[in-house]
């Protein structure tokens, strides 16, 4: 078994389990202080992990410019969500993985055998169908697609870029820089004097901490993965933690789902096992 594969697959479980969690905590916590409160947990998840392994000086700058990226494409995924119709969105920005493979093949010239590459393509195509819905909502704006392209476009840039500055150095300073930026983040968008005191002693807030301790040491794993394993093999099979949340979703929330989407679940799923063991 490839050293980069169980942390992999632990960040696919820990993360679906964690949009599960994460669900749950929305419903009463709102948005942006999920965010904040998300990202001081993660902060605090990771110091560990940095005093054992303290961040090189010299990667913290590249560190910090790919937080920073994905600071932007968070704000762009979500005015692209604001704008346009959920259903249509989420199956645009979900082929990022496709890309991330497609410039590591193309760029750090990885190699696929043909059950890997059926797995690279299959994932993706899971998570568009399980995201996409044909109706709309009615809207004439169609500015929304462009966003929703940049997002794809600058999500599997920074997967990419992910492997490039992890590789060398370890992922401790992209680990210390983009959880730092989240909380600057966080803190503009939910500042201390909006909070109660009962917001952080609810449920809302226990599932939210225990969701991101959870996928905090997750994402610790999959820098470990994208460090060591094949970029055009290891952020599909991640990716496709959405399928595996939707699976809980039926299975534990009892949400409804139409065939398609079980369909998609399934693919997605079927793709990341291929993936898992080509």
């Amino acid at each position: 078994m490839q050293s980069w594969l169980l942390p992999a697959l632990f960040a696919l479980f820990a993360w679906a389990v964690q949009r599960l969690l994460g669900k749950v905590a929305l419903t009463t916590l709102g948005t942006s202080k999920f965010y904040l409160l998300s990202a001081a947990v993660s902060l605090v998840t990771y110091t560990p992990y940095l005093l054992l392994h303290p961040p090189a000086v010299q990667s913290l700058l590249p560190a910090f410019g790919l937080a920073c990226l994905m600071a932007i494409t968070f704000g762009v995924t979500t005015e692209a969500i604001r704008r346009g119709p959920l259903g249509a969105v989420s199956p645009v920005t979900g082929l990022s993985p496709a890309l991330t493979a497609l410039l590591a093949i193309s760029l750090l010239n990885e190699r696929l055998t043909f059950m890997t590459a059926l797995g690279v393509a299959l994932a993706p195509l899971g998570l568009f169908l399980l995201t996409w819905k044909s109706k709309r909502n009615g809207t004439a704006r169609s500015d929304w697609l462009w966003l929703a392209l940049l997002s794809l476009i600058l999500q599997g840039l920074g997967a990419f870029v992910a492997k490039v500055v992890v590789t060398p150095a370890g992922p401790s300073a992209l680990l210390l820089m983009g959880a730092t930026v989240q909380v600057v983040v966080g803190l503009f968008l939910a500042p201390p004097w909006r909070w109660e005191r009962s917001e952080l002693r609810g449920r809302p807030a226990l599932f939210t901490i225990g969701a991101y301790v959870l996928g905090g040491v997750a994402t610790i794993g999959y820098l470990l993965a994208l460090a060591s394993g094949p970029a055009a093999v290891v952020v599909p099979l991640v990716a496709t933690s959405p399928a595996l949340a939707g699976l809980l979703g039926v299975a534990v929330l009892k949400e409804e789902t139409s065939r398609r989407q079980l369909a998609g679940i399934g693919l997605a799923l079927f793709g990341a096992a291929l993936l898992a063991t080509a």
